[in-house]
């Protein structure tokens, strides 16, 4: 499709170097769920280095605080949303005694163009490529009729609090972005970028956390009664097994009774035990006097919390070992509403700069959650959008390619100016 001459002379504003050269430097920020002040100091300063005098921090909590930033409009137009996270899973410890893990190393591959790192793809590529967009549009000079609000949020990546993992810190999935939407971020749209395959989507699943507990007996060792059946075992642990392959093969079961097919593409909730715990690592000598599992449930958005938990609790009690169900967090999938002006200036943004349709979305992509249904939830239509994550072969090391976050970036400055006006 043909651009007008102002949507030439915005791409033509698009640095590649100047893009990559962001995406490298947020990916090498040592900013985990929970402890995202790094990345936002750092943004705000690139705010305010780069003429954007509307910027500003939300503090949530001690060292949590999303960034704003907005482009005026000269009014009469629509207010688009850019959203991106500023939380990354690296450098997350995985217990509160344990150092955390090395932290983010991006770099860039000019020769294969490349550019590696998990934390450039999730989320600080798509996040990198609307900041230089709108920076684009604001060099310009073309006067858009709404407001460009770029939200960067802490707390998006899936952490609820349990046990003694508790606190401000531990809460995520939307825990950002429903600050900003409730403290003032006010949008007529919301472009979620995070890496989607170049595919789109408004729609996306819910997910909910449970804690599942047994009770066992402590005994030394040589104490020991002889072993017979599971029941009669004292040791919470080895009472798990058989709780563990009924949720296992309850977990398939679900994933197929509850697949739906929507417009947009499959969407395909799914099970997984993420942790267990039992016993003292240090003192083995003896059994566990209880035992929890930690379970992922992905939600369809016609399904209630409720119908899950009962199933859930069913398939529990079915082993007949006893055992508690509590589920400690739930946050809903929805389906966008009055998104097809978004969806339509997405669509003609891809035509414009790859001359075809986005493909079709994958499934992960429809079945996962992410910030966009805190947008829907509170009626500002949303969708995802975003480029290629990939992997080199043995899958040590995730890379985007430079030509893709150099189109996204394209392709995100044409959706704004269609939306703005």
């Amino acid at each position: 499709m043909a651009l007008s001459a102002q949507e030439q002379r915005v791409l033509e504003l698009i640095d590649e170097k100047e893009l990559i050269d962001l995406a490298v430097a947020m990916g090498n920020i040592t900013a985990p769920s929970g402890y995202e002040q790094p990345m936002a100091d750092f943004v705000l300063r690139w705010l305010n280095d780069n003429g954007f005098e509307r910027s500003f921090q939300q503090p949530i909590c001690e060292g949590r605080s999303n960034t704003i930033a907005i482009l005026n409009g000269q009014g009469g137009g629509h207010n688009l949303i850019f959203n991106s996270h500023m939380d990354s899973e690296q450098g997350m410890p995985m217990r509160l005694d344990e150092a955390p893990p090395p932290g983010p190393t991006a770099r860039v591959d000019y020769n294969k163009r490349r550019i590696f790192g998990l934390a450039v793809q999730n989320d600080r590529g798509p996040m990198a490529a609307f900041m230089i967009a709108t920076k684009a549009i604001k060099q310009s000079g073309v006067k858009l009729n709404g407001d460009i609000i770029m939200t960067m949020v802490v707390g998006e990546i899936g952490m609820g609090p349990v046990d003694e993992f508790r606190g401000a810190r531990f809460i995520g999935k939307g825990f950002g972005s429903r600050h900003a939407v409730t403290h003032g971020v006010n949008g007529d749209f919301a472009l979620i970028a995070e890496t989607t395959d170049f595919g789109v989507t408004w729609i996306e699943a819910g997910a909910a956390y449970f804690k599942i507990t047994l009770e066992g007996r402590g005994f030394y060792t040589p104490r020991i009664p002889p072993r017979g059946a599971v029941k009669e075992n004292p040791n919470a642990l080895i009472k798990m097994i058989p709780v563990i392959e009924a949720i296992e093969k309850w977990a398939v079961e679900y994933e197929h009774k509850y697949t739906i097919d929507y417009p947009v593409g499959k969407m395909v909730p799914k099970v997984s035990i993420g942790a267990i715990r039992a016993g003292a690592p240090y003192k083995p000598s003896t059994t566990p006097r209880s035992c929890s599992i930690y379970v992922d449930v992905r939600v369809p958005p016609p399904i209630s919390f409720s119908q899950v938990e009962k199933e859930l609790k069913q398939v529990v009690a079915a082993v007949g070992l006893g055992g508690t169900v509590e589920c400690f967090m739930a946050r809903k999938g929805y389906e966008g509403k009055n998104v097809e002006p978004l969806v339509d200036a997405i669509r003609a943004a891809h035509a414009a700069v790859r001359g075809s349709q986005p493909p079709p979305v994958d499934t992960p992509e429809t079945s996962m959650w992410r910030d966009i249904n805190i947008f829907n939830e509170v009626g500002i239509p949303a969708a995802t959008f975003g480029m290629s994550r990939k992997s080199a072969p043995d899958a040590a090391e995730r890379f985007v390619e430079i030509q893709d976050i150099v189109d996204a970036a394209k392709m995100y400055a044409l959706v704004a100016l269609k939306i703005c006006g």
